[in-house]
């Protein structure tokens, strides 16, 4: 590792590196800086996302179809990142054509690691998920299905410590050659393929185990996602990961943070309209001022650093008193009148049946799609943890008391991304394009908070190395 990448690194109060595939907008990234882990490399293919992840986190951008041709300006173009730098660089493009030698040459000129003698910590992963969703069409054989195997192709290539990998429920179920759950057992051993070097060995493949709720973790949401940690065979005896206690909860250390906790304090816009200003307040709730002192980056201890990143202030991205991201969607005249019939702590599908049971639904029946999802239009309920926040929020969750789907911010506070947070790219874009809108990429994304818990016990496990 150069000089200078150890000087940021303690002046950041960052302990451990990681690369980080898949990045999405950097929820992951998030969570790791915040308890000391750094990402060197980032791979993206999403154009809009991508633009989040290098706004957010000063990261440079590598454009992939730029460097990967055989032509002088090809090779020239790639050579001009092959330079010392302390930044997080950025790949935008397909995963399958990032060569394993382009990220052993960009480590080493950029950073001064050889993976021979010395090497990242830690390489995660998230691969997409719409082949295993259980609301996907969760075709067998998908194309999507072997993406993950470029995280341990490349934390082979680096002799990475550990591997985090993170992905839908719906893993565990998923059929391959026609037996169902297979797919589970057939990722398992493609990560603990003993038959190429260097060997990692999963710490657990039991499904209690692996499977966490973001809400133990001090995340507002219902959300539940498999994490698989490997750790390299010749480590196994010095490195012992446990996965997160939880914290969260009735007889835990804390209570769960609520929905109002979460997006309370946000100031109130009405359908259409947007804010950029926000007024800071007190809090009785101890809870609920922790929660909100680190989506405000005003929180900093000796195991969190929590706070605002410095380009954003001197870039004038984010002040005190600002909020972005915060616009209610305009709706029509039709979804209008629809979401002014459903009530507070209810659902498009329970305000049908109220209206059905009153004997009234003729009237209002026209208003209603003719196939009515219980996951559609959903008021969150201030008191409680939100159900899952994910790509479709914007079809799926109502604000609490206005007639109103949620603002991305309040998507965003919802899955633990902070205030200072850049989100790029349209607000609403037709779901599927490849240009995704805010509120697919913050539903799409690890939340931040579920990564730190994660990433605090990676750097515990490391520690007697």
């Amino acid at each position: 590792m150069n000089d200078s990448l150890k000087k940021r690194m303690a002046d950041e109060c960052m302990t451990r590196t990681s690369i980080d595939l898949f990045s999405g907008p950097g929820g992951l990234c998030t969570g790791f800086k915040w308890a000391g882990i750094l990402p060197l490399i980032a791979i993206e293919w999403t154009d809009t996302t991508a633009q989040t992840y290098s706004i957010t986190h000063n990261a440079e951008v590598l454009e992939l179809e730029k460097s990967t041709g055989n032509t002088e300006e090809c090779k020239t173009y790639l050579q001009s990142f092959m330079h010392e730098s302390t930044r997080t660089l950025l790949i935008h493009g397909d995963i399958n054509l990032v060569s394993s030698k382009m990220v052993k040459e960009l480590l080493f000129s950029r950073y001064g690691i050889d993976s021979v003698y010395e090497t990242v910590d830690v390489v995660s992963g998230g691969a997409p998920c719409e082949s295993f969703s259980l609301a996907g069409t969760r075709t067998e054989n998908d194309e999507r299905d072997d993406l993950f195997s470029n995280i341990v192709r490349v934390a082979r290539t680096v002799n990475t410590k550990m591997i985090l990998f993170e992905n839908v429920k719906g893993l565990f179920s998923k059929a391959k050659d026609g037996k169902r759950g297979a797919i589970f057992n057939y990722i398992c051993d493609t990560f603990e393929d003993r038959n190429v070097k260097p060997s990692y060995n999963l710490v657990s493949r039991e499904q209690d185990t692996i499977l966490l709720k973001a809400c133990d973790y001090g995340v507002p949401q219902l959300r539940e996602r498999v994490f698989l940690v490997l750790i390299r065979s010749d480590l196994e005896d010095v490195v012992k990961f446990t996965y997160p206690e939880k914290e969260y909860g009735p007889d835990r250390k804390y209570p769960y943070i609520t929905v109002q906790d979460a997006i309370g304090d946000l100031p109130k816009v009405e359908m259409g309209e947007e804010t950029t200003y926000y007024r800071n307040k007190k809090y009785k709730n101890k809870n609920r001022e922790h929660f909100i002192n680190i989506m405000r980056g005003k929180y900093k201890s000796d195991i969190m650093n929590a706070i605002v990143p410095k380009h954003l202030v001197e870039n004038g991205l984010f002040k005190d008193n600002s909020i972005s991201s915060h616009k209610a969607p305009g709706h029509i005249k039709r979804k209008q009148e629809l979401l002014a019939l459903i009530k507070e702590k209810e659902s498009m599908k329970m305000a049908f049946e109220r209206l059905t049971k009153e004997g009234t639904i003729s009237k209002y029946r026209h208003l209603f799609p003719n196939t009515i999802y219980s996951s559609r239009n959903r008021r969150l309920i201030k008191p409680e943890i939100s159900f899952t926040v994910t790509s479709h929020c914007l079809d799926e969750i109502l604000h609490p008391y206005l007639d109103r789907a949620i603002s991305p911010r309040e998507a965003a506070r919802l899955q633990s991304f902070p205030d200072w947070y850049q989100f790029e790219g349209p607000y609403v874009q037709f779901h599927g394009d490849k240009i995704q809108d805010r509120y697919e990429q913050i539903g799409d994304a690890i939340p931040p908070l579920l990564a730190y818990a994660l990433a605090r016990e990676i750097i515990r496990s490391l520690q007697n190395i």
